[in-house]
């Protein structure tokens, strides 16, 4: 017999978090609230960022870069 995965009422993202809503979106980049697959109790936001505004230039991709540093010491 073949079971299938349970089917989730939201879109999964990097088949870890499971994305609930729409927080935001500016002209780089849109925001979503999301939760871990595995402990739904963390709450996490996703950004997913525009692939035109990466491909834009090299300070494009810094800036994005800065933004990951602040970000991983934020809890």
């Amino acid at each position: 017999m073949v079971t299938s995965a349970p089917t989730r009422p939201h879109p999964i993202f990097n088949a870890t978090y499971e994305i609930i809503k729409s927080l935001g979106e500016g002209n780089t980049s849109k925001v979503y609230l999301g939760h871990h697959i595995q402990n739904p109790s963390a709450t996490v936001a996703i950004k997913i960022i525009n692939k035109e505004f990466l491909q834009r230039d090299e300070n494009s991709i810094l800036c994005v870069q800065n933004e990951i540093t602040i970000l991983k010491h934020l809890k």
